[in-house]
Order: C-alpha cells, then sequence, then structure tokens
C-alpha cells in the first residue's frame, strides 16, 4: 500500500509542476501563434472588416498554401480536359505545339507562384520541398509531353498537399 502512495504523490507532484510551470511567452513572430489566433477570429472564412485581402494573406499562411492548392488541382484539371477535348475533336494533332507551350507556360506560372508563397509562408524548406519534388516516370495513354505536364503538376501538388497539412 506504500508503494501506491508514493506512486500516486509522484504523480500528483508531476502533474502540479507540470501545471504551475511558466507557459512560453508567444510573440507576434511565432507562426502557429498567428495561423490560430487568425483562424479562430476569423474561421477561415473571411478576412476581418477593414483588412485587405493582401493583409489577410499574411495573417493566414494556411489559406495561401490552400489556394495554391486549389489553384493547381484546377490548372490540372482544365489541361486535361482540354486535352481530351481537342483528342475527341480530332483537332489536338494541329494544335499540339500551341497547346503544349500555352500549358508549359501556365504550369510554370503556377510553379513560381507556388515557390513564391511558400517562400513566405514556409520559408527555404517549405519551397525546396516543393521544387524538389521528384517527377515520377509513368505514363498514361496519350501524348507524352501533355504527360509530362501532367506529371509535373501531379508532384508538385502532392508535395504542395502535403507541405499545406503541416502546422
Amino acid at each position: 500500500m506504500s508503494t501506491m502512495n508514493k506512486l500516486l504523490g509522484m504523480v500528483l507532484c508531476l502533474l502540479l509542476s507540470a501545471c504551475s510551470a511558466s507557459p512560453k511567452t508567444a510573440t507576434a513572430e511565432d507562426p502557429t501563434l498567428r495561423q490560430s489566433s487568425a483562424e479562430s477570429e476569423n474561421h477561415g472564412l473571411q478576412p476581418p472588416a477593414g483588412t485587405t485581402e493582401g493583409q489577410a494573406s499574411v495573417t493566414r499562411p494556411g489559406a495561401r498554401c490552400t489556394t495554391q492548392l486549389k489553384q493547381g488541382y484546377a490548372l490540372r484539371e482544365r489541361i486535361d480536359k482540354e486535352y481530351w477535348q481537342s483528342r475527341r475533336a480530332g483537332t489536338f494533332r494541329d494544335q499540339r505545339e500551341t497547346f503544349i507551350a500555352r500549358w508549359e507556360k501556365e504550369a510554370g506560372k503556377w510553379a513560381a507562384e507556388t515557390k513564391t508563397v511558400l517562400l513566405h509562408i514556409g520559408g527555404p524548406t517549405a519551397r525546396d520541398r516543393f521544387q524538389n519534388a521528384q517527377t515520377p516516370i509513368g505514363m498514361v495513354s496519350g501524348d507524352v509531353q501533355w504527360n509530362n505536364i501532367r506529371n509535373y503538376l501531379r508532384t508538385r501538388l502532392a508535395a504542395l498537399d502535403s507541405i499545406c497539412k503541416m502546422p
């Protein structure tokens, strides 16, 4: 019985000391503090009154990451839709070079914007994780260059998705 009392006393002592320890003082530079306070104030819906969209994106880094992710998925979906529609219509071969050049430019622009956002919200580590994501060698039936663009976007979207989920 005395062993149980000693053990209970130690647990209570640890619990009390943990509760009475002074918490870490949060600073305005603490990204988790900014993100959680902005999310709790806004519930992730709209910026506070009197706040511009640019200011809101600075206070909610998770929202900026999610926005880039949504834009990337929309870009991939639009490219796929355009590719398959032109294939069904029989116009892809005639416009192939135009399509590929435009899709490469759009994918490159989205990736550059995403790298800039990641640099601001996650620093060089987040940007480098996105930039250095390895594109798998895989082929879906269809044009090789369209498939390469699709793989590029798929890989970057998977990397961005994992970065956006990080606390």
